[in-house]
């Protein structure tokens, strides 16, 4: 056996094939120099972990790699919060980028209870010069081009060479790796171009690569993209009024920033609580996996802002470029535009072009309109949303082509929905959302509000799984768009698909709290117990004074039938309330189930809802009818309750096949009669993988 074979005999030839163009596998190309993913003839932009991820994997073709490798590859300094979930979401991500299906893979199998496997044949294809160009190996990589930076000299973070050097991989689990020459003749394997390493240069060549390879093997493949992973943190304020306008305007700013092609928006609800010394930034960047962060200060004086920003680069807080508007409240879109502009420039180079924000406005007062009823709409207030609505209205009218204040409209009909007249308000959001696509179709949000009329109005799952996808398509790291979409595949049993989509959602914003309320949610529906506790325990940990999150935390409980822990969690819920009908509610709930068992507490329940005690109006949903009929086995009041829920066309209806409460209904044939007047069938929970 030749001595490249011995050792490292895969990373070895990966590393001496580094100066050739692509790597081919299936419908796919990798390309080893630029770090670009190509299918066919486009190519592909892939976030960088997962491109580290699929590097990863082309070094050990038809090795099973474990989930704790990839947690050391993928993070060797242990940054990330929750290792389960980060892995569950690179692989789904790149999965969807080959559009692979877990259940019948042809690219990333999962072997049970060790890892993942690579299953395609690696094919190299060389370029027409030889595979060791002593003259080319020589070449200094040229250095990165210096950007012009406002008011400012802005580092670009160093770009480093790919690297195939990492963990040795048994000659057993090695697949056959052949290379592909540059005319079109037949594929040939790797190992007939051997006599290309012999002789004593090749040789000294081996044993050099070899010592490096201890030095390395612990590192992880990185591939670098241009694009930059960029966190905006809540603008420090000063002045009246400062706080609410400096928030709705980063999020908006958010949406602009998201439209460059050479920016990639993340974890923008996970910013809230960032402490802005070095340690911090270093830390959160860790964390989110930030390339760069954008700290903001806006001061208000009369009607004067002025704004500041700083760029810093995420992994040792070191200032890159600074920022300075200043104007008139009414001016804040243009200078929003400015520094879109302004980022853009200072990222991409002088001499780029760069069209205007898709579905902005030009008009200055439709903006501070915009902005108002944008951050009315964030308070969920029956109240502030009708005032909402009043300035989209004005905004509107002011600039009709101004999609943005459509598709806000829509969205405040759509909170609006939960406090009065749901089938009036959702028709409203598909009218608004329809006119803001005509005005602009790529307008995430107005896509996100069609998908979800679609499912809860016109129970039709197809159009809006379309609409969500369509909208995660234009903004991939929102991760409410993760969690409606999540939702709708669990409500169709599509349990394995639904949560990994709520893993991409954790993973795109992992300090919201918020994200862990859907995700439970979601976990629950899917009947993964465990997985809804660990997800309301996390949710807990956020906001440990937030009776919600106990809330959630008892219906997880309660689901997987730790009935004590359930009630416990339910009692500090009403004490942080300082709900005193729910309190006695509890209390009297607690003695019945110690006495009598948890069917006494659920008919504690009942009481309460047929007696309408004033307990059961803060938290509507702990109280519905048929969920304790169901559950205490009277059978002919929850079916009569769940009739009524389709009959009046209730948007509740789409959890019926999925609601661990109506379990115990699957085999009543008036209640398959109705999941399928829903449109549903009923799920079959064995069919769900192994996590």
């Amino acid at each position: 056996m030749a001595l490249l074979e011995i050792f490292y005999p895969i990373h070895v030839k990966f590393f001496l094939m580094a100066k050739l163009e692509l790597v081919s596998f299936l419908d796919f190309k990798f390309d080893l120099s630029s770090g670009d993913l190509l299918r066919g003839d486009k190519r592909l932009r892939i976030p960088k972990q997962t491109s580290r991820l699929l590097g990863i994997f082309l070094e050990r073709p038809g090795a099973v790699v474990t989930r704790a490798e990839l947690q050391e590859l993928l993070w060797p300094e242990g940054e990330f919060l929750d290792h389960e979930h980060a892995i569950n979401r690179v692989i789904t991500d790149l999965r969807a980028v080959f559009r692979d299906n877990p259940k019948n893979p042809k690219y990333i199998e999962t072997v049970h209870k060790r890892g993942y496997r690579f299953l395609p044949q690696i094919v190299v294809v060389p370029v027409t010069t030889p595979l060791l160009n002593p003259a080319r190996s020589a070449e200094a990589e040229p250095p990165p081009e210096e950007l012009a930076v406002a008011a400012s000299e802005m580092e670009i973070p160093s770009v480093e060479p790919a690297s195939f050097l990492s963990l040795p991989v048994a000659e057993s689990q090695q697949q056959t790796i052949t290379i592909l020459p540059p005319l079109q003749t037949s594929r040939r394997p790797l190992r007939r171009y051997r006599w290309l390493f012999g002789g004593g240069v090749a040789l000294l060549i081996v044993v050099a690569l070899i010592a490096g390879l201890y030095r390395h093997r612990r590192q992880p493949t990185v591939v670098e993209t241009n694009v930059v992973s960029l966190g905006i943190a809540p603008f420090q304020s000063e002045g009246p009024g400062a706080e609410e306008m400096g928030e709705s305007f980063r999020l908006d700013l958010a949406d602009a920033l998201s439209q460059l092609p050479i920016v990639q928006i993340r974890a923008t609800n996970s910013l809230n609580n960032i402490s802005r010394d070095d340690n911090g930034i270093r830390s959160i960047s860790e964390k989110l996996h930030l390339d760069m962060l954008l700290l903001g200060t806006l001061r208000v004086q009369g009607n004067r802002c002025t704004v500041q920003f700083e760029l810093v680069r995420g992994r040792d807080s070191l200032h890159l470029a600074s920022f300075q508007y200043e104007g008139s409240k009414d001016e804040l879109a243009r200078i929003r535009d400015k520094l879109q502009r302004d980022i853009f420039l200072n990222l991409q180079g002088k001499g780029k072009s760069m069209q205007s924000i898709h579905g902005s406005t030009d008009d200055s007062q439709a903006y501070g309109e915009y902005l108002q009823g944008r951050e009315l709409t964030r308070l969920r207030d029956p109240t502030a949303l009708h005032q909402a609505l009043g300035h989209y209205q004005t905004a509107i009218l002011r600039d009709p082509r101004f999609a943005q204040a459509y598709a806000g409209m829509a969205a405040t009909h759509l909170a609006l929905r939960y406090f009065s007249n749901a089938t009036e308000h959702q028709n409203a959001a598909k009218q608004l959302a329809q006119q803001a696509l005509q005005l602009d179709p790529q307008l995430a949000e107005a896509h996100a509000a069609l998908g979800d009329v679609a499912l809860r109005s016109a129970w039709d799952f197809a159009l809006g799984e379309s609409e969500l996808r369509r909208a995660i398509e234009l903004d991939p790291h929102k991760s409410t768009y993760h969690a409606w979409l999540a939702s709708l595949l669990v409500y169709e049993g599509r349990f394995d698909e639904a949560l990994s989509e709520i893993d991409r959602a954790v993973a795109d914003d992992p300090l919201w709290p918020l994200v862990y309320s859907m995700a439970t949610y979601v976990a629950g529906m899917a009947h993964d117990n465990n997985q809804a506790i660990a997800f309301a325990q996390k949710y807990v940990s956020l906001v440990p004074d937030s009776p919600e999150s106990h809330n959630q935390l008892g219906w997880a409980y309660f689901c997987a039938k730790h009935y004590d822990e359930a009630l416990a969690e339910w009692g500090r819920m009403a004490e942080m309330d300082k709900d005193s009908a729910r309190i006695a509610l509890e209390e009297r709930g607690r003695e019945a189930y110690h006495h009598e068992g948890i069917v006494a507490y659920a008919l504690v329940r009942l009481a309460a809802i047929e007696q309408r005690s004033p307990e059961t109006t803060r938290r509507g949903n702990d109280f519905e009818p048929a969920e304790w009929y169901a559950f205490t086995g009277q059978r002919d009041k929850a079916i009569a309750s769940l009739q009524r829920v389709v009959t009046e066309h209730d948007g509740e209806a789409i959890l019926l096949a999925v609601n661990p409460m109506f379990d115990n209904l699957h085999d009543d044939p008036r209640f398959q009669s109705l999941v399928h007047q829903v449109g549903l069938t009923l799920p079959n929970y064995s069919h769900r993988s192994p996590r």
